[in-house]
């Protein structure tokens, strides 16, 4: 019968020769990262009767908040194609059912970037009121006024034009007069409105 003892004091041996050329490595300990916040404030509140949630354009890399219980739609560059070829991106939303592209009316409210120089844009808003005002920070141009539709119904006008990395982007509300919570909501919108890395 063999002598099991010699092979255990070879084991033993072994293992203290290679334990002993381990040297243990201190461990920082892993600190749970608080995430970064990923709502707005104000989201999910009611705001001017209304409650908002977050959306983000990462195409275009800003945030807002928007109605939540109303239509929305984002139509990227591809999407946008021979209709308006110098707009690169469209947010629109509205209490009713969006038309879609092609329609004089996009939706109440529209979030345009464009490649386009702002002086483009001036005649465009040549009868409305004009003022100055600051949206994400950027110096910004304001206009507002009303106007007829085509079937003679009065409505607000209100825009937001100002530049940001060679990109025009106007901010804009058209909503039937009667409509009077539509500006309460548009203004909560551009207030929200942030540039996003």
């Amino acid at each position: 019968m063999p002598d099991y003892r010699f092979f255990l004091l070879i084991a033993v041996a072994s293992l203290i020769l290679v334990g002993s050329r381990c040297t243990p490595t201190p461990v920082e300990p892993v600190l749970p990262v608080a995430p970064e916040p990923s709502t707005l404030s104000g989201e999910g509140e009611d705001l001017v009767g209304t409650k908002f949630v977050a959306y983000t354009n990462r195409a275009q890399g800003y945030t807002i908040l928007r109605p939540d219980n109303w239509y929305w739609r984002h139509y990227i560059s591809s999407e946008i194609g021979d209709r308006n070829p110098t707009v690169v991106d469209y947010f629109m939303t509205d209490p009713e059912p969006l038309p879609g592209l092609g329609s004089e009316h996009l939706g109440q409210i529209v979030i345009e970037v464009s490649a386009r120089p702002l002086s483009d844009y001036a005649a465009a808003v040549a009868d409305l009121a004009h003022t100055e005002a600051t949206v994400a920070g950027q110096p910004t141009s304001r206009y507002q006024g009303r106007r007829s539709n085509k079937v003679g119904e009065s409505e607000l006008v209100v825009e937001y034009h100002f530049s940001y990395h060679d990109k025009t982007i106007r901010l804009r509300l058209t909503a039937p007069v009667a409509a009077g919570s539509a500006e309460d909501i548009f203004e909560t919108v551009v207030a929200s409105f942030k540039f996003v890395p």
